[in-house]
């Protein structure tokens, strides 16, 4: 392809005729590499340092496959037939520690993404990354809700706004379970002092059960799955691994790698249990993708 040069002294800048593909001047293997490493749980340098690209090109990459799998997502997990949903939050850190934030820094310091997953095919429905505040635990909730049909069953936690937001917008189609871990004590001032050094949280001694609006099923109120997918979430996604130096310096592309991780999961990662990937499972599309046609089905959506 034709390669220009700009004419101003002070740019220099060179650029392509055309864009090659999804407006990327890289061709589609390159592509196709970069999205393989971010989806299996690269940083963004190490990425650039196995496909040999720059750290730039590569957060070019995220930001376009990024907006392509958001709008991706929204189109098509649509209209899901379940029968059982289990909701959860995972905590990650944007740029800075909360503790060092202003009143006015509103995009950086802690931040959750909200889950919703199926318990059945692991598909997940919704996502959300904001703070973990009523305002977005109901939009959340209320974009749940325009994904599903019919009478559902939700498993969540003790998080306080779940139970208005679910009753406002799944009214009438709703049986709703809140499952919260019951955490002990240190018995010890030794044992204390180890779980000040340690970042892991107190033994989970029970759980607590309570019903809240209709008549859930008792063998169906689980949140396992669920922290399981978390635990999927902080393996594939470099972003919200603790205590490293992975963490995402900017809310956007923090949202362009959870948007990418979840097309990824739903359409390409096999599932042990099911044997096929959750899309295939709840019946979206009639094979298992692989990358390669993931992005060129994202290369087709506006």
């Amino acid at each position: 392809m034709q390669r220009f040069r700009c004419l101003n002294s002070s740019c220099g800048r060179t650029f392509n005729e055309q864009r090659r593909f999804i407006g990327l001047c890289l061709d589609e293997a390159k592509i196709v590499q970069i999205v393989r490493c971010l989806t299996e749980g690269c940083g963004v340098r190490a990425t650039a340092r196995l496909t040999g690209c720059n750290r730039n090109t590569v957060l070019e990459v995220l930001r376009v496959i990024g907006e392509k799998c958001e709008r991706f997502h929204d189109t098509t997990v649509r209209y899901i037939n379940t029968e059982s949903i289990q909701l959860d939050e995972l905590w990650a850190r944007v740029g800075i520690r909360q503790s060092r934030t202003t009143e006015w820094d509103t995009e950086r310091g802690d931040f959750y993404t909200f889950l919703a997953i199926d318990r059945r095919t692991k598909l997940i429905i919704s996502h959300l990354t904001d703070k973990r505040d009523y305002g977005n635990a109901n939009d959340f909730v209320a974009d749940l809700a325009s994904r599903v049909t019919g009478i559902v069953q939700i498993t969540c936690d003790g998080f306080t706004p779940y139970v208005p937001t679910l009753r406002e917008h799944l009214l009438g189609r709703l049986n709703l379970a809140v499952m919260q871990k019951i955490y002990g004590k240190p018995e010890s001032k030794e044992e204390w002092d180890d779980r000040i050094r340690r970042y892991s949280p107190p033994r989970c001694t029970g759980i607590k059960l309570k019903t809240i609006a209709g008549e859930p099923d008792v063998d169906k109120i689980c949140t396992s799955h669920i922290e399981r997918l978390n635990l999927s979430v902080r393996t594939f996604n470099r972003r919200f691994t603790r205590l490293c130096l992975g963490w995402s310096r900017k809310l956007s592309n923090h949202r362009y790698s959870v948007a990418l991780f979840v097309v990824a999961h739903n359409f390409c990662k096999l599932h042990s249990t099911l044997g096929c990937t959750p899309a295939l499972g709840a019946r979206l599309t009639d094979h298992n993708w692989t990358i390669e046609e993931l992005v060129k089905r994202l290369s087709e959506t506006i």
